[in-house]
């Protein structure tokens, strides 16, 4: 399936039949014609054309809009110009109903560690889409924990949310961590929650997927969120330790998983710049991070996973310190809500 993605190939026969199926059907029903295997054949082809540097190598639409951190850019300029390689991480996301694949990666660029993640859509045959967020100069990406076969288990039919609700649970997580109040989201008792390979929560039974870092330091930022591990994702946020964070906004949800209960997002979380530190249930008082101390936002891509109703997964890729109410750089985003100072 892979060479139907990529220009210069020649069309397997079983390829052309379903390109000759596909070419009479209007835009939505032949997105959906195009399942799970067709569609990781298309970010397959993606990734094999950046990692060529040949842009032309795609099946685009004539309007097709691409995106590099929230930048609207002609494709094959800036990350195409300088990808050397993909990592050993790749973690899909599919939603054939709506045309849809999302992949997290790891990759290098001029040899650099760093993350990746592009977001595509496909409308009758050709990407109409394309949304890259690329974490520059990550090292964590070199001890990216390895993909957790969790997220590709089809849920019980008698536990699965829709897909409003799916989106109630996500707005719930983001509204959890801008005003600060657990409740609001829907957590398990399990939840590990990853952000850019690192590991932020830990339910109170939960291993860590890999061995946990040691700490340069043990007064500051990073120490409290050591401190929050095996809490829980509620109760670590009533701890007040993503206080920095005030406001969420323009959150979209381009793919949703039903079978699998998966239900990723781009959105912006913001930081209002007041808040100075943290007081942890051990007592202490940590510093935040210095790049929450000016008006600032983060252009955030998630992922949550729902057993039962409730999240025991997250995993995010963002871009961190952008200039206050940048947005994410696409329309059709929800507005959000802010902490009331």
């Amino acid at each position: 399936m892979l060479q139907q993605w990529i220009r210069p190939r020649p069309l397997a026969l079983g390829a052309l039949v379903l390109c000759a199926a596909l070419a009479g059907l209007p835009g939505r029903a032949a997105a959906a014609q195009c399942d799970e295997a067709c569609l990781k054949s298309v970010m397959d082809g993606y990734l094999a054309a950046l990692q060529a540097h040949d842009a032309t190598r795609l099946k685009v639409a004539p309007n097709v809009r691409f995106t590099e951190n929230g930048v609207a850019i002609p494709l094959g300029e800036a990350l195409w110009v300088t990808f050397s390689s993909l990592g050993s991480y790749r973690h899909d996301f599919f939603d054939p109903a709506g045309g849809a694949v999302a992949s997290y990666v790891t990759m290098r660029e001029n040899g650099t560690p760093g993350y990746l993640m592009v977001r595509l859509k496909l409308v009758a045959q050709q990407l109409t889409e394309i949304e890259t967020v690329v974490n520059r100069d990550a090292p964590a990406s070199l001890t990216q924990p390895a993909y957790e076969p969790l997220w590709d288990q089809v849920e019980p039919k008698a536990q699965r949310l829709t897909r409003q609700q799916l989106i109630a649970g996500a707005l719930g997580y983001m509204r959890a961590v801008a005003l600060e109040k657990g409740s609001l989201a829907p957590f398990g008792e399990s939840c590990i929650r990853l952000e850019n390979g690192m590991v932020m929560a830990l339910g109170p039974h939960d291993q860590p997927p890999v061995p946990l870092r040691p700490l340069a330091r043990d007064d500051d930022w990073a120490a409290a969120v050591r401190a929050s591990l095996g809490m829980g994702c509620a109760k670590q946020i009533d701890t007040g330790v993503y206080a920095f964070i005030t406001e969420y906004d323009n959150a979209r949800f381009p793919l949703i998983d039903v079978d699998r209960q998966i239900i990723f997002s781009v959105f912006d979380f913001r930081r209002r710049g007041t808040v100075k530190t943290v007081t942890m249930p051990n007592g202490r008082t940590y510093p935040m991070m210095p790049s929450t101390q000016w008006p600032n936002e983060v252009l955030n891509t998630e992922a949550w996973k729902f057993q039962n109703g409730k999240i025991t997964r997250v995993e995010a890729v963002f871009l961190g310190n952008r200039t206050y109410k940048q947005g994410t750089g696409w329309s059709g985003g929800r507005k959000g809500e802010k902490r009331p100072p």
